[in-house]
């Protein structure tokens, strides 16, 4: 089973330009639309190595994903880097240990950075796409 980066955004631009980029990075990606569908990849045999997280979506919020994500023996081990527009997310969102979080207009820089640190908090090595 490959590692890989799980994108979850409603938005489908944003999904696209963060997908692309990050596999012009190197890395494996799936993107997918909603909470529910993130919870749905988070908790199947091939889960992602590391779980990207918009807050805002309809339905289900990220906080609210990550307070289901938490519940899960093995999602709980996942990290997550959120974005998102909102200034107030931070004390809500560590509470549920997510790794960072990033703002959004995103900064592809920082972006990559995060996910960086992130492998190398945890020991592991991006898979590079052939």
């Amino acid at each position: 089973m490959s590692q890989y980066i799980l994108v979850v955004d409603d938005h489908f631009a944003v999904r696209l330009f963060i997908q692309r980029a990050l596999e012009e990075s190197g890395y494996n990606v799936k993107a997918v639309a909603s909470g529910s569908e993130c919870l749905s990849v988070a908790t199947s045999v091939q889960r992602p190595s590391l779980i990207l997280l918009d807050q805002s979506m309809p339905g289900m919020t990220g906080l609210q994903v990550l307070s289901r994500l938490v519940q899960d023996d093995q999602a709980r081990h996942i990290p997550v880097i959120m974005i998102s527009a909102e200034d107030d997310l931070e004390t809500a969102a560590r509470r549920f240990g997510v790794r960072d979080i990033l703002s959004k207009p995103l900064d592809l820089g920082v972006l990559l950075k995060a996910i960086e640190v992130a492998f190398e908090d945890d020991g592991w090595n991006k898979v590079i796409a052939e």
